[in-house]
């Protein structure tokens, strides 16, 4: 029973905030374009707010072992190249394909990896998931904007690609979180309290903008789609990455972790980000809400079989 109320306390906020964004459009309160303008605001300021701070303020005085990085560093390269390869040679449209495969390797680890941890583990559990956003939430942007540049321009050209992961407002958070952190650059509390409680409304208010896009038509249109990332997101790619991490001898903390990076569903950012940067926005946000959908089952299913395993 206690592994039913942790996966309803991990998901069931999300499918509140797209409610009342359903809500909100069915009652005229705010169009369907205005939500595509929101999400540019989330994209462009709030998100890269509450990056800066999860980075800045992550404790990383406990002691973490180098493997689990190295593994999960591993792992979303593999799983980023992965869904590439499979959806450029199987998706024609290629704002589809581009959004298909960020669905299926960009996980919402900001947004669930403390509650996860928080519910299943200890301090030295925390530590490890917010020090592990040091590594997994750039290194997810700057994946996203080599995906879109160069399948959208069709060549690599090494400057201009650089130039446009460093125009991307989250990968120059990331980098100027990690930068504040490792110099210990103070920043004022006067500044930081106001920064940092807009931080904290990006993910319900970019879900809130996820519910208010939604139209029944076109999960109906992309439901083939929809599918394939459902399956793909929570089931395939957590499975065989857990299997990984358990024949590796991962347990307890760094189980945890592992479990909060792969078997979230998609990114609340991957919506802002495909929209920005020529993928299907549409599709994009149906994906982040069928995978939070469905992720209650299979969070609570991987949770209750590693627990009764004894690995976490």
């Amino acid at each position: 029973m206690e592994h039913i109320f942790i996966a309803v306390e991990v998901v069931l906020p999300l499918m509140v905030y797209m409610a009342v964004g359903m809500l909100t459009r069915r009652l005229s309160v705010v169009s369907g374009d205005h939500f595509k303008v929101i999400n540019r605001m989330i994209f462009r300021i709030l998100m890269p707010l509450t990056l800066f701070f999860n980075i800045y303020d992550a404790d990383t005085g406990q002691e973490i072992t180098p493997g689990v990085f190295a593994f999960v560093f591993i792992c979303i390269l593999l799983q980023f190249a992965g869904a590439w390869i499979i959806f450029a040679h199987t998706v024609k449209d290629t704002a589809d394909s581009l959004t298909l495969a960020q669905g299926i390797y960009r996980s919402n680890f900001v947004l669930l990896g403390s509650v996860v941890a928080g519910a299943l583990c200890d301090a030295g559990g925390l530590a490890l998931v917010a020090t592990l956003s040091i590594l997994v939430v750039p290194l997810y942007n700057i994946l996203a904007v080599i995906m879109f540049e160069v399948r959208r321009s069709g060549e690599v050209h090494v400057l201009p690609l650089l130039v446009n992961i460093f125009k991307n407002p989250l990968v120059d958070a990331g980098i100027l979180g990690c930068v504040c952190k490792a110099f210990q650059i103070p920043v004022p509390a006067l500044i930081a309290q106001p920064l940092t409680t807009l931080g904290g409304i990006a993910s319900p208010l970019a879900l809130v903008a996820l519910g208010g896009m939604l139209s029944r038509g076109s999960v109906v249109k992309h439901g083939k789609y929809l599918i394939t990332a459902a399956v793909g997101k929570l089931v395939i790619v957590p499975v065989l990455v857990i299997l990984s991490a358990a024949a590796l001898g991962f347990r307890g903390n760094e189980m945890v972790a592992i479990l909060a990076v792969f078997a979230s569903p998609t990114a609340v950012a991957s919506t802002p980000m495909a929209q920005a940067m020529g993928g299907n926005g549409e599709l994009a946000g149906e994906i982040v809400a069928v995978t939070s959908v469905f992720s209650m089952a299979t969070i609570f299913l991987f949770v209750f079989f590693l627990s009764g395993a004894g690995m976490i």
